[in-house]
């Protein structure tokens, strides 16, 4: 008998004698016997499609899961890694990483907080989608592939000068930094995979890997010291931080030899079994270390599973990894909350109050099944599934978005029509108040509704902001759509804009002006393009201004389509500056020239959309056969500019581009 079973037979026994004892209390004559009181029974408390706790149950739902024969898996497909944004809310002169959240940071190659910067080499500056998942893009060497450089800068001068190396171990790759007050976090993982969607899923991806966390001490730039690291057994996910907290997501493969991943009949499942029989949750669990400590933040019994019982469950594929939750102090490096879950996990999306985490059902229909974390303590939800496929990675990510409790979404249904292969569905989620559960508010089209995107048009930039959404769908020309989400049970499309090309990254400028950064085709020649958008009619939005970038030559292209942390934005009183990095080339009188290149730009009246302009203010060319890349960074501080380009540091002024110089060593 389990506990909750002894608990409810001693209360069961209690009420019957209490029964019992109360129909004796009669008289002491033969009258009628007293009346019995009712007794309510109490319901246990709803649960949701995840539960944990139990004694021991966490090793046996593993053992389990690992011994059921499991629906066919899709093959990986490895897409874009995760990037950083910039805080609109930031003020003063100085940009920051341009995050999905204004108030959620997230790592990045480079972090600056006008007093130090601090840049690092890395082999996932973000982004590129493979086709074969086990294919791996070198990136351009480094300068300063050894270490992480720090900087002072001279925002009055434009300069910087060198402060500091932190040196690496060769076979660490940063995948990226934080700045919190005086304390730079270095987070390490031994191997890049810079994979999100079915690649999550794949058990290889997450075999003998470790992900560090390291912690220095900045007071004295100069002499950076080494305070404290922590070490985590699998590989690394993703990581957001939020106020003094870092939070972590990793994922860990157990090494079994032998064990079948995906059992798929009766002998993989014997064979499983026999395996399995004297495993321990030792054996399961990522090992943990704080310095040179093996600490236990979980046990397996912390892990979510899903309750077969439930009616949202689904015959999803065993999962041998255990994917794992850790709140970090950013302060002491120190684990203050973990979770985990053995459920399979194909995306992770923060907001400042939640963790949401996505995995696509591959079935008669796709389907992506949504769970919600308390971020503060990991506590459950809810989980709920809309229709279509979610995935994440670089710009995608902007997919999905949480305002005021309500989770929004925007999934994709391929179909076998050749003539409308995309079905693109806006979907809203909110946490029910009677049990665990993401209750569907409403989902955009309704049947018989207007469609998002004409067919066969593919879904490019997505934005979420405040009341809105804002859609790019493409397949010849650019429909913009306008969503009011006002009422996110009852979400209607509000106007719809058609202009050349398309838009990959959607920026919010004000509450009556979009920008939008993307491409188009002139006389069979792509362009980097940059738009701003009039929305100050819902109904009836509008193009107020356009640039091409690079018209001078064949091509030209902007890493900062699909990675915002490419992008960097400034807000003033009347007058934005931003910057796109874009590479161009083609075949001129001295023959065929490409180089890397920084648009210097503004929106100027951005306090009156009807005279609201973009203006090119400038270019740093970065010099002749250079390029730009998903590593490629712009720092503004003031009028001073800094550029980081595979790990080179460009200094100069934004009024005057063409003084911009390398920084020396």
């Amino acid at each position: 008998m389990s506990r909750q079973d002894s608990a409810f037979g001693l209360v069961g026994w209690s009420a019957a004698l209490l029964i019992m004892a109360l129909a004796g209390c009669g008289g002491s004559g033969g009258g009628e016997p007293a009346a019995l009181i009712p007794v309510t029974t109490v319901p246990p408390d709803p649960t949701g499609l995840w539960v944990q706790g139990g004694d021991g149950l966490g090793l046996s739902a593993y053992r389990e899961q690992m011994t059921t024969i499991s629906p066919s898996v899709a093959a990986p497909v490895a897409l874009a890694d995760t990037a950083p944004a910039f805080d609109a809310e930031a003020g003063g002169g100085v940009t920051t990483t341009y995050t999905l959240e204004a108030d959620v940071d997230e790592h990045d190659i480079v972090k600056y907080d006008g007093r130090v910067l601090a840049v690092a080499p890395s082999r996932s500056g973000c982004c590129y989608v493979l086709e074969d998942a086990s294919a791996a893009i070198a990136p351009q060497a480094s300068e300063n592939a050894d270490g992480i450089w720090l900087y002072s800068t001279d925002p009055v001068a434009g300069s910087t000068q060198r402060l500091a190396e932190i040196r690496l171990a060769p076979e660490e790759t940063v995948e990226g930094l934080y700045l919190t007050g005086e304390t730079l976090q270095v987070l390490i993982s031994t191997a890049w995979w810079g994979s999100f969607g079915d690649a999550l899923t794949y058990p290889g991806y997450w075999q003998a890997q470790e992900v560090t966390l390291l912690q220095y001490d900045l007071s004295d730039p100069a002499n950076p010291v080494a305070t404290a690291a922590l070490f985590v057994e699998g590989g690394l996910v993703t990581s957001r931080r939020v106020g003094s907290n870092i939070h972590l997501v990793t994922r860990h493969t157990p090494e079994i030899e032998g064990l079948i991943a995906y059992p798929q009949n009766e002998a993989d499942v014997a064979t499983n079994e026999e395996l399995l029989a004297s495993v321990t949750e030792q054996d399961v669990l990522p090992e943990i270390r704080f310095g040179d400590d093996i600490i236990s933040p979980l046990s397996l019994d912390d892990c979510y599973r899903m309750d077969a019982q439930h009616p949202l469950a689904a015959p999803l594929p065993s999962d041998p990894a255990v994917t794992t939750f850790l709140t970090l102090s950013a302060e002491t490096g120190e684990v203050v909350q973990a979770a985990c879950t053995l459920e399979p996990v194909s995306g992770v999306y923060a907001s400042s109050s939640h963790l949401n985490l996505t995995y696509v059902s591959h079935g008669d229909t796709d389907a992506t099944f949504v769970h919600q974390l308390e971020l503060a303590d990991y506590a459950y939800r809810g989980s709920g599934v809309v229709r279509g496929q979610l995935y994440g990675g670089g710009n995608n990510d902007f997919r999905i978005s949480e305002y005021q409790d309500v989770l929004r979404l925007v999934t994709t249904l391929f179909t076998d029509d050749e003539e409308d292969r995309f079905d693109h569905v806006l979907s809203t989620l909110s946490a029910s108040s009677e049990a665990p559960e993401l209750d569907l508010l409403a989902s955009l089209p309704e049947p018989g509704g207007e469609e998002l995107g004409k067919a066969n048009e593919d879904l490019y930039g997505v934005r979420f902001i405040g009341e809105r959404a804002y859609l790019v769908t493409f397949e010849r020309v650019d429909p913009l759509y306008v969503i009011d989400l006002s009422d996110p049970a009852a979400p209607v499309i509000a106007g719809t804009l058609e202009v050349p090309g398309f838009s990959d990254l959607l920026h919010p400028v004000s509450e009556d002006l979009l920008l939008g950064i993307g491409q188009v085709m002139v006389e069979d020649r792509r362009y980097a393009k940059v738009e701003l958008f009039d929305i100050s009619d819902l109904a009836h939005p509008g193009s107020r201004d356009a640039i091409l970038l690079g018209v001078a030559l064949d091509y030209s292209f902007s890493p900062a389509q699909y990675n915002r942390y490419a992008f960097t934005y400034r807000p003033g009183s009347s007058t934005d500056r931003f910057t796109v990095p874009y590479s161009t080339g083609g075949q001129t009188f001295a023959g065929y020239h490409y180089e890397g290149r920084i648009a210097l730009m503004e929106v100027r009246h951005t306090d009156n959309p009807a005279q609201a302009a973009l203006v090119n203010t400038g270019e740093i060319l970065l010099g002749p056969h250079s390029d730009v890349s998903g590593e490629t960074r712009v720092v503004l501080d003031d009028e001073a500019v800094f550029v980081i380009n595979h790990g080179s540091v460009y200094s100069g002024l934004w009024s005057n581009p063409a003084a911009v110089v390398k920084s020396k060593p």
